[in-house]
Protein backbone atom coordinates (compact mmCIF):
# COMPACT_ATOMS: atom_id res chain seq x y z
CA UNK A 1 0.00 0.00 0.00
CA UNK A 2 1.02 3.60 -0.41
CA UNK A 3 -0.50 5.85 2.31
CA UNK A 4 -0.59 9.47 3.76
CA UNK A 5 -1.95 9.45 7.26
CA UNK A 6 -4.64 12.05 8.01
CA UNK A 7 -5.59 13.12 11.87
CA UNK A 8 -9.14 12.93 11.50
CA UNK A 9 -11.98 10.23 11.43
CA UNK A 10 -12.89 9.85 7.70
CA UNK A 11 -15.84 11.12 8.13
CA UNK A 12 -14.76 14.62 8.53
CA UNK A 13 -12.41 14.45 5.91
CA UNK A 14 -13.99 16.65 3.27
CA UNK A 15 -14.57 14.50 -0.13
CA UNK A 16 -13.32 11.45 1.06
CA UNK A 17 -14.46 9.02 -1.71
CA UNK A 18 -15.14 11.58 -4.29
CA UNK A 19 -13.34 10.81 -7.63
CA UNK A 20 -12.48 14.87 -8.01
CA UNK A 21 -10.56 14.23 -3.99
CA UNK A 22 -8.87 10.91 -4.95
CA UNK A 23 -7.44 12.40 -8.61
CA UNK A 24 -6.50 15.30 -6.81
CA UNK A 25 -3.81 13.82 -4.55
CA UNK A 26 -3.11 10.67 -6.49
CA UNK A 27 -3.73 10.98 -9.92
CA UNK A 28 0.07 10.40 -11.05
CA UNK A 29 0.47 7.25 -8.93
CA UNK A 30 -2.30 5.97 -10.42
CA UNK A 31 -1.64 6.57 -14.12
CA UNK A 32 1.43 4.58 -13.25
CA UNK A 33 -0.10 1.84 -10.88
CA UNK A 34 -2.98 1.00 -13.10
CA UNK A 35 -4.38 -1.71 -11.23
CA UNK A 36 -4.50 -0.15 -8.15
CA UNK A 37 -7.48 0.50 -6.00
CA UNK A 38 -8.13 3.59 -3.53
CA UNK A 39 -8.11 2.68 0.25
CA UNK A 40 -8.58 3.90 3.85
CA UNK A 41 -6.89 2.08 6.25
CA UNK A 42 -8.68 3.20 9.76
CA UNK A 43 -6.09 2.01 12.84
CA UNK A 44 -8.57 3.97 15.51
CA UNK A 45 -11.86 2.53 14.71
CA UNK A 46 -11.84 -0.66 16.57
CA UNK A 47 -10.87 0.99 19.61
CA UNK A 48 -13.14 3.73 19.31
CA UNK A 49 -16.03 0.51 18.64
CA UNK A 50 -14.90 -1.42 21.95
CA UNK A 51 -14.32 2.14 24.10
CA UNK A 52 -10.58 1.05 24.68
CA UNK A 53 -9.12 4.77 24.58
CA UNK A 54 -10.71 5.97 27.36
CA UNK A 55 -9.23 9.51 27.28
CA UNK A 56 -9.65 11.90 24.95
CA UNK A 57 -5.73 13.28 25.07
CA UNK A 58 -4.41 10.00 23.85
CA UNK A 59 -7.79 9.41 21.52
CA UNK A 60 -6.85 10.62 17.89
CA UNK A 61 -8.53 9.32 15.02
CA UNK A 62 -6.31 8.59 12.35
CA UNK A 63 -7.34 7.82 8.28
CA UNK A 64 -4.27 6.39 6.18
CA UNK A 65 -5.68 7.68 2.91
CA UNK A 66 -3.84 5.86 -0.80
CA UNK A 67 -3.84 3.43 -3.06
CA UNK A 68 -4.00 -0.32 -2.55
CA UNK A 69 -1.40 -2.53 -4.53
CA UNK A 70 -2.40 -5.04 -7.08
CA UNK A 71 -0.14 -8.25 -6.45
CA UNK A 72 1.11 -7.13 -10.63
CA UNK A 73 1.95 -3.92 -9.99
CA UNK A 74 5.68 -3.12 -8.13
CA UNK A 75 5.63 0.95 -6.34
CA UNK A 76 9.13 0.08 -5.75
CA UNK A 77 11.11 2.68 -8.06
CA UNK A 78 8.15 5.08 -8.36
CA UNK A 79 9.36 8.82 -6.58
CA UNK A 80 6.60 9.47 -4.00
CA UNK A 81 4.82 12.58 -2.97
CA UNK A 82 6.57 14.07 0.19
CA UNK A 83 3.52 12.72 2.59
CA UNK A 84 3.29 9.49 1.16
CA UNK A 85 4.96 6.14 2.45
CA UNK A 86 5.07 2.38 1.59
CA UNK A 87 3.40 0.33 3.64
CA UNK A 88 4.34 -3.73 3.43
CA UNK A 89 0.99 -5.40 5.18
CA UNK A 90 1.76 -9.05 5.82
CA UNK A 91 -0.92 -11.43 4.08
CA UNK A 92 -3.87 -11.71 5.92
CA UNK A 93 -7.42 -13.70 5.74
CA UNK A 94 -10.12 -10.59 5.96
CA UNK A 95 -13.92 -10.78 7.35
CA UNK A 96 -15.44 -8.44 4.10
CA UNK A 97 -18.26 -6.48 4.09
CA UNK A 98 -19.85 -4.76 1.30
CA UNK A 99 -21.62 -1.64 1.29
CA UNK A 100 -22.24 1.48 -0.74
CA UNK A 101 -21.96 5.25 1.07
CA UNK A 102 -19.08 5.83 3.22
CA UNK A 103 -21.27 6.96 5.72
CA UNK A 104 -22.98 3.42 6.15
CA UNK A 105 -19.28 2.77 7.46
CA UNK A 106 -20.12 2.17 11.15
CA UNK A 107 -22.72 -0.13 10.47
CA UNK A 108 -20.85 -2.26 7.96
CA UNK A 109 -18.32 -2.36 10.72
CA UNK A 110 -20.63 -3.30 13.71
CA UNK A 111 -22.64 -5.75 11.23
CA UNK A 112 -18.74 -7.54 10.40
CA UNK A 113 -18.00 -7.39 14.59
CA UNK A 114 -21.36 -8.71 15.43
CA UNK A 115 -21.33 -11.84 12.53
CA UNK A 116 -17.16 -12.38 13.96
CA UNK A 117 -18.80 -12.42 17.87
CA UNK A 118 -21.28 -15.04 17.08
CA UNK A 119 -19.63 -17.01 14.82
CA UNK A 120 -17.53 -20.28 15.98
CA UNK A 121 -14.41 -19.82 13.69
CA UNK A 122 -10.84 -20.29 14.43
CA UNK A 123 -10.13 -17.09 12.92
CA UNK A 124 -10.08 -13.79 15.45
CA UNK A 125 -9.23 -10.21 14.48
CA UNK A 126 -5.81 -9.90 14.38
CA UNK A 127 -5.09 -5.94 15.06
CA UNK A 128 -4.23 -4.77 12.06
CA UNK A 129 -5.90 -1.60 10.56
CA UNK A 130 -9.04 -2.25 9.10
CA UNK A 131 -9.03 -1.36 5.11
CA UNK A 132 -12.01 0.43 2.93
CA UNK A 133 -11.74 0.06 -0.84
CA UNK A 134 -13.27 1.72 -3.26
CA UNK A 135 -14.54 -0.94 -5.65
CA UNK A 136 -16.39 -0.37 -8.90
CA UNK A 137 -19.70 -0.31 -7.60
CA UNK A 138 -19.17 -0.45 -4.07
CA UNK A 139 -17.25 0.07 -0.92
CA UNK A 140 -15.54 -2.87 0.60
CA UNK A 141 -14.89 -2.88 4.45
CA UNK A 142 -11.85 -5.81 5.36
CA UNK A 143 -10.91 -6.18 8.89
CA UNK A 144 -7.71 -8.42 8.71
CA UNK A 145 -7.92 -12.09 11.03
CA UNK A 146 -5.49 -13.94 12.50
CA UNK A 147 -6.10 -17.67 12.64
Amino acid sequence: MILMRLYKAPTHIKGLGDASYQNKQLARLQARLRLSTTVIALPDILADKVNALNSEFFHSYRTDFGLYLSDTDNAQDIALPVHYRRVDIPTHHYASTCFDDLADLNSALMHTIMYLLHKKNVCHVSGHPPQVLWKANHLELRIPLIA
